[in-house]
């Protein structure tokens, strides 16, 4: 029997904190990716060959990302995908939790238990660990965007992918006695301040909300639009939609990690100067108009993707006579889950909140009369 060799630990670094007390943060700049751009990478997918998955997928990575983080913004991956007709991907599963949207063509995807048909500026959601294929039935090519945080497990070394396929999921459960493991080991309490000893049988068996795949089908969400369309420069909210998820509750979230909004302005619209520790990216999917980021002007335009608020800076988004539609992603469930979401809606004179945590603020709205 051979004797099992020893790998000498590393050497850890040690930092007085009395010389350096906290850690610098550094500001992603914003970047924007132009719909010229976008339209050259799907061509491009189309000519090569898919990858190991089955996949066309090429993903957007900031210059700023650390090696071996691929994400347009420090917790998000961002991709674009191409299936030609025909085509369909390798059933996967991973512990990314995500979202997408149909930007050209027809697709079938198939997440968990469901199937979803998704065309032209459609929203779908990936729950963790949900058995995923995508195929193309249609003669055109199917063309998608598609959020999720694996930036975020790529940065704490947590990303997990598997290709078990179906025949491992659907196998037997194996038996159970009906009751949960907590159950058989109560909470302890120590004092009255809420404070408790858990079991083990706590941590293995926590309790849980079933995030089911979920549709958001643009002939559906467009029906609704008016409520905001009639918004204009003076309110001092915005004028957009959540595609929530209920399974995300008081996190307002599409996913535990991400909310998606549909801004839908009907003409000029002028929003203040505000920022927020989440980062923020925009697909303009209709209309035109600019966005100052710590005071560089951006202009844009249909099919234009942006990382338009990196965490904490300042920013602004002015609307062109046309009117807009916008995608908006941001991290913001996932701040809000862990307390982080500081937010700041007057960059000159409010005060700074971490939503979720406090009351957070007021808008205009009655003024405006209800949606």
């Amino acid at each position: 029997m051979s004797t099992p060799t020893t790998t000498p630990a590393p050497t850890a670094t040690l930092l007085d904190s009395r010389s350096d007390p906290r850690t610098p943060r550094t500001q992603w700049t914003p970047l924007m990716i132009t719909a010229g751009a976008i339209e050259e990478t799907f061509r491009a997918l189309e000519d090569g060959d898919p990858d190991v998955r089955g996949r066309r997928e090429a993903l957007i990575v900031h210059p700023q990302a650390p090696a071996g983080v691929r994400g347009l913004a420090p917790a998000t991956q961002v991709a674009l995908g191409v299936l030609l007709p025909g085509e369909q991907t390798v059933t996967t599963r991973d512990n990314t939790t995500g979202l997408g949207m149909c930007l050209a063509g027809e697709g079938v995807l198939a997440v968990g238990e469901r199937t979803m048909r998704l065309t032209q500026q459609d929203v779908w959601t990936k729950p963790t660990m949900s058995l995923e294929t995508i195929r193309n039935e249609g003669t055109a090519p199917y063309h998608y965007i598609r959020y999720s945080n694996a930036a975020l497990l790529e940065s704490i070394s947590a990303f997990y992918e598997d290709y078990g396929g179906r025949a491992a999921a659907d196998a037997e459960p194996a038996p159970t006695s009906g009751a949960r493991a907590k159950d058989l080991a109560p909470a302890i309490p120590l004092g009255e301040d809420g404070s408790q000893l858990l079991p083990y049988e706590h941590l293995i068996d926590p309790d849980y909300v079933e995030d089911l795949p979920l549709h958001f089908p643009w002939s559906a969400v467009g029906q609704h639009l008016s409520g905001v369309l009639g918004l204009t420069t003076g309110y001092t909210g915005r004028p957009l939609y959540v595609l929530y998820n209920p399974a995300t509750g008081r996190l307002n979230g599409t996913t535990p990690s991400f909310f998606a909004t549909i801004t839908a302005v009907g003409g000029r619209f002028d929003g203040g100067t505000h920022r927020h520790m989440s980062s923020a990216i925009n697909y303009h999917f209709a209309g035109r108009g600019y966005s100052i980021v710590e005071g560089e002007r951006f202009d844009w335009g249909p099919g234009d993707l942006m990382l338009s608020a990196p965490g904490w800076a300042a920013h602004a988004h002015r609307i062109g006579e046309e009117g807009a539609r916008i995608l908006t992603v941001q991290d913001h469930p996932l701040h809000t889950s862990t307390g982080s979401l500081v937010w700041q809606e007057d960059i000159e004179n409010g005060e700074i909140l971490a939503l979720g945590a406090q009351a957070g603020f007021e808008t205009n709205l009655a003024t405006f009369g209800s949606r």
